[in-house]
This record gives structure tokens, sequence and C-alpha cells, in this order.
């Protein structure tokens, strides 16, 4: 089972949208690989300072497309989980990122800037879907402060046809603070960010069920 976490915009929270959908899977005793697609490899460093007692989560970086579309397979028939780290790109990595998905999770934030990205963002997904037609997406809003930026976002982001997942992350200092000492918001003592987390890999694997898909394990 693959889950790609992607948008072409930057700042969005990919990787720790990414870091926090592995660990609470993996804390779940799935077996998890996280793969970091971004140059800067964050996601690499991150599994660098990851304690040897918490859940494990095996992470690679890949940064070439045809290799990541390659590895992601194999590693697929290993683990019960692969959640791709997507890169901020108009290149071809994205939109192998985005075919490698059976379920995609699009970080957005309530900003203008993010918004104005977005046709880029659905472009890609279009020529994608000429490739393969059923794609399960779907909106998740990070750093969330006020129910009014929510329902600017919805409006704009409505005729693009992508549902919204339920759950949503504040913007609370506990996912930085737990992503730099190589943690997720379910391993750190904020009681309000861990629950998020959990929630949402709650809602994913829910929906997974919805749409009859099957973790390799």
């Amino acid at each position: 089972m693959i889950i790609s976490v992607t948008n072409l915009k930057g700042g969005v929270g990919k990787t720790i949208v990414s870091q926090n959908i592995a660990v609470c899977l993996a804390m779940q005793d799935y077996s998890v690989c996280l793969i970091d697609t971004d140059t800067n490899q964050n996601s690499v460093s991150w599994a660098g300072m990851r304690d040897e007692d918490l859940s494990p989560i095996v992470t690679v970086g890949i940064t070439d497309p045809k290799a990541l579309t390659k590895e992601a397979k194999k590693l697929n028939e290993k683990f019960d989980f692969i959640v791709i780290d997507g890169t901020p790109s108009l290149s071809q990595m994205t939109t192998r990122i985005i075919l490698l998905a059976d379920l995609l999770i699009i970080p957005i934030l309530a900003a203008a800037n993010d918004l104005r990205a977005m046709p880029q963002f659905m472009d890609r997904l279009d020529e994608a879907k000429g490739f393969r037609d059923e794609i399960p997406a779907y909106f998740f809003l990070n750093q969330f402060q006020s129910y009014a930026h929510q329902n600017t976002v919805a409006e704009v982001l409505y005729d693009f046809e992508i549902p919204f997942l339920k759950t949503k992350f504040r913007n609370r200092v506990a996912f930085g603070e737990a992503s730099a000492m190589g943690s997720g918001a379910a391993e750190w003592s904020d009681s309000k960010a861990k629950s998020e987390a959990n929630m949402l890999a709650h809602e994913i694997l829910s929906k997974i069920k919805e749409l009859k898909l099957v973790p390799n394990g």
C-alpha cells in the first residue's frame, strides 16, 4: 500500500505530515517504509535522529524519478505501507509520485500563495490520470488556525472536486519540535498534537477500508 503525500507548493508541511503518518502506522505494528524524494533529504536526516527505542521506520532517499518507480514497487512487496514524502517540483518526479499512489494526500495551507499554486498541481494530477484513471485523492488542511480560513479554502478548492479529510493539524509548535528530534507527534508530550496525528492515521485507515484497498500485511 503506497500513500503519497505531495503538493507542488513548498512549505505546506509535506514532510511533517509524511513523518506523522509513518509514525502512527508503525505504532500500530504495521511495517512502514518512508521514501524521501526531496533533494534536501529532511526525512532521511529525521530518521538518523530517531531513537532506537521508538517504533521502527525504514527510511530511504530516492531523488531520481525512474529509480523511484522501480524501488517503490520493490519496497511495496516487503512492507505493509510505503509513505512517499513528495518534493515541491514540476518535474517528472511529481507525476511518478502521483502514479504510484494507492492513496494520495495533498497537504494545503489556508494561504493565498498556496491556493494560487493548486491549478498547476491539478494539471499534473490530470496528466497522471491519463495513465491511470482511479487515483483516490484527499486534501489535508495543515497548520489550521480558524474556521474562517477553512471556509475560504473550501470555497476556492470546491471546483477541483477533491474531498477534504476531516482531520486537520492545527498550527502547533509540537509538530516541529517532534520532527526536529526524529519523532512524530504521537510520540511527543503534547496531547493535542498527539491526538491529531492519531486521528489522521485513523481516518486514513478508514478511507483505505472504505475504498476496499488492502494493506500488504
